[in-house]
């Protein structure tokens, strides 16, 4: 009888969690992450995904998962633990982390052929994201505020953007927007590494500096340009953010910027999205990151044809993956597509839809912007930076082991040995965490 009543319970058990998963696949909803936060291009081009979606699926919903901006991988790893993964994430630099992890599926060649979009490196033999657009990194600057204090060019060298930081502040202008407390107060410290620490004019067969501190030959604590980089971040802390920056994230970042209340944000091309629906109506441009080595001032260019976008998560099982997979088509509609590149500023990869060949604006603030980064572009040039291929990405999570580096300098330390040892050991244990 006692064995009789085990079974029972067992079995009612199991009815129950199968009877949860039946009410679950019958909600027909797709669970997608998207890092709006703050950010009303970003939520415009949901609104259009999402409603695009569902109009060509009916009975199904598109639901949001809201990463903000915090950190994604965080997120990953709970849901991971959890079981709770959504069916559809952005990757940002964690598809390595997801891939290995057997956690992302496999996407058919096919979809990157109906839209024209160049197949990116093969990572375990497979492709995994459906890819975004050209998305680039250097600074937006307050045309108005620079020229007034009588420059008119990107600065060649860290001197010269230092020198103009401080003509800025003689002629009565903030010279730099800076939050400290979010992922963005490693922007700086990341800009100057892959312009500097990976050297540009790397040849294809060289090493690069990711494979040679995985291997053990360089370290950050002995590298002279890696030291060099600690002391103009120091510098650039102490000469021109403003205090209580630790309290600022990116939002206040961009209030600041977009209010003029300051000349300079060093800011990837998303930034560029949120003018029109701000009606930001000064000219702002986009310039490139100048140099501490010799090389001339350079654009940063984050993805090419790297595996960053969206991908399918193994929660995705039965109808939910094909549902998965058409939620990744619909990315490549052409209106959705052409509201992602003006969402964040990106320069368009897909080449098969019609009337998309990049960001476009009717608001002129923000076509002068798009119009200057093309320009830009083609005129200063471009470096991968430590974004060579999948296998040279730095540890997953390492713009925020930068930003606590740049937290302990706005803090008040100084000593640029135990910072480069902070980079070090933070390398060293987030290689083991992906172990």
């Amino acid at each position: 009888m006692k064995l009789f009543a085990t079974f029972a319970l067992a079995l009612g058990t199991a009815l129950i969690l199968v009877a949860g998963c039946a009410e679950e696949q019958d909600e027909q909803v797709v669970r997608v992450t998207r890092n709006i936060g703050g950010r009303p291009g970003f939520q415009v081009h949901w609104d259009l995904w999402k409603a695009t979606f569902e109009r060509t699926h009916p009975g199904w919903t598109m639901e949001l998962i809201d990463l903000g901006n915090q950190d994604a991988g965080a997120y990953y790893r709970r849901a991971i633990a959890t079981g709770d993964l959504p069916h559809v994430v952005m990757t940002l630099d964690y598809t390595k982390l997801l891939a290995n992890g057997g956690h992302i599926l496999p996407i058919p060649t096919t979809l990157y052929e109906r839209v024209g979009q160049n197949l990116p490196p093969l990572h375990n033999g497979e492709y995994f994201t459906a890819q975004v657009g050209g998305q680039i990194t250097g600074m937006a600057i307050n045309k108005r505020m620079w020229s007034e204090a009588g420059i008119t060019e990107p600065p060649a060298t860290w001197d010269d953007f230092i020198a103009a930081l401080h003509k800025l502040k003689a002629a009565g202008h903030t010279p730099l927007v800076y939050g400290g407390r979010e992922w963005s107060a490693g922007v700086p410290l990341s800009y100057a590494i892959q312009t500097n620490l990976y050297d540009p004019n790397r040849k294809e067969n060289e090493p690069s500096w990711t494979v040679r501190r995985d291997r053990g030959e360089v370290k950050f604590i002995t590298d002279p340009t890696a030291r060099l980089i600690m002391q103009r971040m120091i510098e650039l802390v102490d000469n021109f953010v403003v205090k209580g920056a630790l309290s600022d994230g990116y939002n206040e970042e961009q209030r600041d910027f977009f209010n003029e209340h300051a000349a300079t944000w060093m800011m990837g091309c998303w930034m560029s999205g949120d003018v029109e629906p701000l009606k930001v109506d000064f000219e702002i441009e986009y310039w490139p990151i100048p140099s501490m080595t010799g090389h001339k001032p350079l654009i940063i260019n984050t993805i090419a044809n790297q595996q960053r976008g969206w991908a399918m998560t193994t929660s995705a099982t039965g109808i939910y993956r094909d549902k998965a997979l058409a939620v990744l088509e619909t990315f490549y509609h052409p209106a959705v597509y052409q509201a992602y590149l003006n969402a964040e500023g990106m320069l368009a990869n897909a080449s098969k839809l019609p009337g998309v060949d990049g960001p476009k604006s009717n608001w002129p603030a923000t076509q002068n912007l798009f119009d200057s980064m093309r320009q830009n572009v083609d005129r200063w040039g471009t470096t991968p930076g430590y974004y060579i291929s999948i296998e040279d990405y730095p540890p997953t999570g390492y713009l925020l082991i930068l930003a606590r580096v740049m937290q302990e300098i706005l803090a008040g330390n100084r000593d640029v040995d135990k910072l480069l040892k902070m980079l070090d050991d933070d390398w060293d244990a987030a290689r083991k965490g992906q172990a």
